[in-house]
């Protein structure tokens, strides 16, 4: 069964695993990108002790990344989706929209869609 957030899509998602950093307004998660397209991410939150209650649905974060240039790309994004969470130990996956998408990142994705052709 595909899932809610799946069937909404209309950009060409790209399976990568990148480590990033997520930030809201008073922690950072450490973690790593799943997928990215020209609208947003899917962030995976591998591990913590206690389940984030700063990250929600409508909340604005940011991300970090380093591209492979070795440039680091600092986004906002929207929080559109969160897996389900217990309140101790379960891994997070979260769903973002960037709201600004500044021109390296453009590049770094057609660089990503040229390793990914099957």
């Amino acid at each position: 069964m595909i899932s809610r957030h799946l069937e909404r899509r209309t950009a060409k998602r790209i399976p990568v695993r990148i480590d990033a950093f997520l930030l809201t307004g008073n922690h950072t998660y450490a973690g790593f990108i799943e997928n990215v397209s020209e609208d947003g991410f899917e962030y995976f939150i591998p591990s913590f002790m206690k389940g984030p209650d700063d990250i929600h649905k409508g909340n604005t974060v940011e991300i970090y990344f380093q591209m492979f240039s070795g440039e680091v790309l600092h986004l906002f994004c929207e929080v559109k989706w969160l897996s389900d969470r217990s309140p101790v130990g379960k891994p997070l996956t979260v769903g973002m929209k960037t709201t600004d998408l500044p021109f390296p990142f453009r590049g770094f994705l057609r660089t990503l869609d040229i390793v990914n052709v099957n």
